[in-house]
Formats: C-alpha cells, sequence, structure tokens
C-alpha cells in the first residue's frame, strides 16, 4: 500500500519480459494481515513472510498467517518463509561477537534444532523456506534439508523436542505482540 508508482514499475518490468513474478515482503506481527490487504489490491505472485515455531506460537499472529495461507491456497499464491531458524533478538549488551551481525537477530547455530526448526516449516507442504542471512550456517541447513527430503513425506518436528529447543537455547518471538494491536 502507499507505493503504486513502484508497483506500476514492476507491473511494466513484467509487461516488458524483464520479470516473471511480483512478490510482496515483510516483517513482524502485522505483516501477515498487510500481506492479505496487499493481495486484495493486486494479484502477487508470491508474498514473503517470518514463520517460526515461536512466532506462530503468539495466538494472533497464528490467525493472520492461517488466513493468510488460506487465500494464498485458493489463488495460487507461493508463500516463502523467513526467520525459520531464529532463536531471538541479539542480547541488549553488547555481548555479541564483531564477527557476527550477519543477521539482525541470532540464529540457531546447534545442527539437530536448526534440522527441528527447519521441520516445523517444511512440514506445511504450502511454505518455500529461505535459509539464513548468516551464510556459515548453510551446510549445517542443506545438511539438514538433505535428511529433511530424504523420504517422500516430510516428518514433521516433534513438538516436545520443539519446546525443550525453545527452553534449551532461551528461544523467543522477535517481534513484539502487542503490534498485532497497532493496525
Amino acid at each position: 500500500h502507499g507505493s503504486g508508482g513502484a508497483l506500476e514499475a514492476m507491473v511494466a518490468a513484467r509487461d516488458e519480459g524483464l520479470t516473471r513474478f511480483i512478490g510482496v515482503t515483510g516483517h513482524g506481527l502485522r505483516i501477515a494481515r498487510m500481506h492479505r490487504r496487499s493481495l486484495e489490491a493486486y494479484d502477487y505472485d508470491s508474498v514473503l513472510l517470518p514463520f517460526n515455531h515461536a512466532l506462530m506460537a503468539e495466538p494472533g499472529y497464528r490467525a493472520d498467517v492461517d488466513a493468510l495461507l488460506e487465500v494464498c491456497a485458493d489463488r495460487r499464491v507461493a508463500v516463502q518463509t523467513i526467520k525459520s531458524i531464529a532463536r531471538r533478538r541479539w542480547p541488549e549488551d553488547g555481548s555479541r561477537d564483531v564477527d557476527e551481525p550477519r543477521s539482525w537477530y541470532q540464529p540457531l547455530r546447534d545442527p539437530d534444532a536448526i534440522e527441528r526448526a527447519m521441520r516445523y516449516v517444511l512440514a506445511h507442504p504450502q511454505l518455500f523456506l529461505n535459509t539464513s542471512s548468516d551464510t556459515r550456517l548453510m551446510p549445517v541447513t542443506l545438511d539438514a534439508a538433505s535428511r529433511i527430503f530424504a523420504d517422500d513425506t516430510i516428518v514433521p518436528a516433534d513438538g516436545a523436542a520443539l519446546a525443550d529447543d525453545a527452553e534449551r537455547f532461551a528461544m523467543s518471538p522477535l517481534f513484539d505482540g502487542a503490534e498485532l494491536e497497532r493496525i
């Protein structure tokens, strides 16, 4: 919304054959609801939003995501996910290494926890998973993906194991639940 000129430019680029698809992206707990509004205004090919176990535990966000997924399924809109292996925001005490800010959030580092987090997302057949911006995690991510896709059916992550990961790694949602009330 509010960027009609940019959307018109993207549509022109698609009409000229410079791109094939147009998507909309966003962050925060408001984004699933905002994507539904965007899909009312324009027939986007894809949406991109945060999706992980901690965020989906927020009831308002989960309801908005579920409603968005329904719209996307009906309209054949691709759903890309980000933040699948997010652990939490970086501590405010300045304790992170100078080498660390490859991502604005602190990702999981434990290979088993990463695989469970990825399974949580990929067990939803409608979803695509985008990797972390921390490229050092790419080998672990690819190894996990090879195990996840080794069978014809993706085995979902065990809920108790996800809860244990949340406690063990002090995981928390990246966004404030009060944000939902501000739209």
